[in-house]
């Protein structure tokens, strides 16, 4: 039989937020076996630093302004290939539960897109189930946190259907919790939307084990509100932490925009700033809490890893880990995401395991337009001509390495003058701001925490006028869109 394929994709989930990846206060024993029978990828990097757009290539192995969901908003277009498409139509079963977000959330009802959170509170999205971007089955998420099981999609109804009367007790709940306790969930572990969707795949696994299957496994955490559920929400209490990357006075070389988040003003793409209104001891809280949120997907994982071994399908299953972005967590003195694409969004986890893969931990320079074709690859399905990534089947197996490739990274902003463009190499990270006339040059290897920005450095100025030629040279391979006003903000 084929090889099955399960993708494990969580949302704004850091690199170095598991074990494997050298974190010692992490608790993801179930990931790091994972990557312990499998190639880890230590420079894997996401094409955009917010969710939609980095979604969008990893599912089509395109660049951003190539599938044209340039930000958050802009809806994937029915006509783009993904790799669901492309196993459907080599005979697999293809199913999609949790958070996909490749329509708006916020979209009108009128819209007709099947993640928007109007068009399910209609009631027309009650039986639906698919097909959705090639994916057969479908049940979906469509929200963060504590509140994600008012804002409609299957998860919603299900949740409806456990609690019955208990419905409006339990929003009310929900609504009282924030001004209590911000970051302990009033849900309990069983209504999770990390639990549920990993009782969904178990349930999928142990029905379809006789065929092929595509299962795409997409959970919310550990993105903001930070509210994982007991036991999780207290594990990590009185933990250290690794200390966050972070110099006094470096925002003084970078863009203006740097600068106005480190004195609070949030950003247009997801918020980021130096939260001022933190009381003592709060951003500890929030690092807690995250890492109780990486703990219980963490074991969701082993759930479901756990079903493919008592199905007899582990050997014949590859296995990928993933994020869509990162957080900053206390880096740079920031919270959240935003139009800066930095390290802590960007260098997102990859994992890869299962037939056809070694075992070993690779820094060859990967991003999300290369997942696509690399999967297929794996799996010996054809990669469309429409894919702009590569295959790095070769580093996946253990039998080459590429020469020293780059990471392409497009951004347009909500602001449009921070509309950016980044490369991203093994040795530097060059982003230019061509509406500000300013941008970012880093030494990844003298400088790993981008603290020192050398875009205006006169010793660099050789240095970057080079990288700004290449960055030019990998821009003119993509036409550039006129995307136009985003139909819904997020």
């Amino acid at each position: 039989m084929k090889p099955n394929l399960v993708i494990l994709h969580t949302d704004q989930q850091r690199k170095d937020s598991l074990g494997c990846y050298g974190n010692a206060t992490a608790r993801t024993p179930n990931l790091d076996a994972l990557a312990a029978r499998g190639m880890r990828f230590d420079s894997h990097y996401a094409n955009n630093p917010v969710c939609m757009p980095s979604r969008a290539s990893f599912f089509t192995g395109r660049q951003v302004q190539s599938h044209g969901v340039v930000n958050n908003g802009y809806p994937l277009s029915p006509e783009e290939t993904t790799i669901a498409d492309v196993l459907a139509g080599e005979g697999y079963s293809t199913a999609a539960f949790g958070k996909m977000h490749l329509t708006p959330w916020l979209a009108p009802a009128e819209s007709g897109f099947e993640e928007s959170q109007a068009l399910w509170h209609t009631g027309k999205m009650d039986h639906w189930t698919g097909p959705y971007f090639g994916f057969q089955d479908v049940q979906l998420c469509l929200s963060h946190g504590d509140v994600a099981f008012q804002h409609g999609g299957t998860y919603t109804n299900w949740v409806r259907e456990q609690v019955g009367d208990g419905w409006d007790k339990l929003c009310e709940n929900v609504q009282e919790g924030p001004r209590e306790d911000p970051y302990h969930s009033k849900l309990p572990l069983e209504l999770h939307h990390s639990t549920w969707i990993a009782d969904q795949a178990v349930d999928y696994i142990g029905k379809h084990r006789d065929k092929p299957f595509l299962l795409y496994a997409g959970f919310p955490d550990p993105h903001h509100p930070f509210t994982p559920p007991e036991p999780y929400s207290c594990m990590f209490e009185g933990c250290s932490f690794p200390q966050p990357a972070r110099k006094d006075g470096e925002h003084d070389a970078r863009p203006v925009h740097y600068r106005e988040a480190y004195a609070g003003k949030p950003g247009a793409d997801g918020g980021a700033c130096r939260p001022l209104d933190l009381r003592e001891g709060e951003m500890q809280e929030i690092i807690a809490a995250t890492y109780g949120m990486v703990s219980l997907i963490d074991d969701s994982v082993g759930r479901i890893m756990q079903a493919l071994g008592q199905n007899g399908l582990r050997d014949n299953t590859v296995v990928v880990f993933t994020s869509d972005h990162g957080d900053f967590l206390g880096d740079h003195d920031f919270l959240l995401k935003g139009a800066m694409p930095c390290r802590s969004l960007l260098n997102i986890p990859f994992i890869v395991a299962g037939p056809g893969c070694a075992v070993g931990a690779t820094d060859v320079v990967m991003s999300n337009v290369d997942a696509v074709p690399t999967l297929l690859d794996l799996l010996d399905a054809p990669v469309p001509g429409c894919v702009q990534g590569r295959s790095f089947k070769d580093v996946v197996s253990g039998t080459g390495r590429p020469k020293k490739l780059s990471s392409l990274t497009t951004h347009w902003s909500g602001e449009a003058r921070l509309l950016n463009f980044t490369l991203y190499t093994d040795a530097h990270r060059i982003t230019h701001y061509p509406r500000l006339d300013d941008g970012e040059l880093y030494n990844l290897e003298n400088d790993p925490g981008e603290l020192t920005n050398l875009f205006h450095s006169p010793a660099h100025r050789a240095l970057r006028d080079d990288y700004l030629k290449r960055l030019q040279e990998e821009l003119a391979r993509y036409p550039m869109p006129d995307p136009g006003p985003a139909p819904a903000p997020f």
